[in-house]
């Protein structure tokens, strides 16, 4: 097991975090949830789930009580790495992952990840429903329903993963490596929790950066994205140049219509375009 009698603090006691508790116990680690929120404040019923699984809650003030007797911190989403509870283990140079990297640390099938600013949830499910009715196993994921520890952990046999992922779950990546990464777009967000646009750019740039000349990037042909070293494939509702494209209501890759939209259940007249540039982007990635 590879965290066997390792003692390590999960920050925040939400869905993510409760996920990679209870993945780091089936791994044989000693674990504690910290949470500076007071308890009757958050989910009983997780909780309850956490300690009857023997793990260890602690919560409101004294989840900031001194961290040295942990060897390691996963950090849930949701918690400001700027935040004191994240702060008092950072400073002390204890290695801290986030939920997102510890989930991908234990799973063993290839990822296909979703990220943008919007669009990313619904893209999400339907390149998971795509790639389901081409008979390859999957579930959509992270960001959106179950956390990827959750899936690494239940072992549930599937061919690919196909995982939302946000910022906030980028920030603390060391690894992770998607075979196929997809950005839809981008435009300036979460400014209350990063110090500018360009931070909050630069976090999700991180999608890209572990990935290799063997994997492939789908990106929105409208952006320039520095440092990309896998393969690229562009999309875009407008742009001539991109590999998939709208055009006269289809999808069209090498002068070819792949989809008409007016065949699909997912494009009523009033569809916006932009939903129909990510179905294309979902296309890029099912021809990889």
């Amino acid at each position: 097991m590879r965290y066997k009698n390792q003692n390590i603090a999960v920050l925040g006691a939400g869905l993510s975090g409760a996920a990679a508790a209870l993945l780091l116990k089936s791994e044989g680690a000693h674990v504690t949830v910290l949470d500076s929120a007071q308890e009757k404040d958050l989910l009983k019923s997780t909780i309850d789930n956490l300690r009857a699984q023997e793990v260890r809650v602690i919560c409101g003030a004294p989840a900031s009580d001194d961290s040295s007797a942990y060897e390691m911190a996963v950090l849930s989403p949701g918690i400001d790495p700027a935040s004191r509870l994240a702060l008092n283990f950072s400073s002390r140079n204890i290695d801290m992952i986030g939920e997102l990297e510890l989930g991908w640390r234990s799973c063993e099938t290839p990822v296909i990840a979703v990220t943008g600013t919007n669009g990313k949830t619904t893209t999400t499910e339907l390149l998971a429903e795509m790639l389901n009715a081409c008979g390859q196993r999957t579930i959509a994921c992270g960001n959106i329903g179950k956390p990827l520890s959750e899936v690494a952990r239940k072992k549930t046999q599937f061919d690919v993963l196909t995982v939302e992922v946000s910022s906030f779950q980028l920030e603390t990546i060391q690894t992770f490596r998607p075979s196929i990464s997809l950005w839809l777009n981008f435009a300036p967000d979460h400014l209350d929790r990063y110090r500018s646009v360009s931070d909050y750019r630069a976090a999700k740039l991180r999608i890209f950066e572990n990935q290799t000349a063997d994997d492939v990037a789908v990106i929105n042909a409208i952006e320039r994205l520095p440092g990309v070293r896998a393969r690229t494939i562009t999309f875009s509702a407008y742009a001539e140049n991109a590999d998939f494209r709208l055009s006269e209501g289809a999808i069209v890759f090498q002068n070819e219509a792949v989809l008409r939209l007016s065949d699909s259940r997912r494009f009523a007249p009033t569809s916006h375009v932009h939903t129909a540039a990510n179905s294309s982007a979902n296309l890029a990635a099912l021809t990889m």
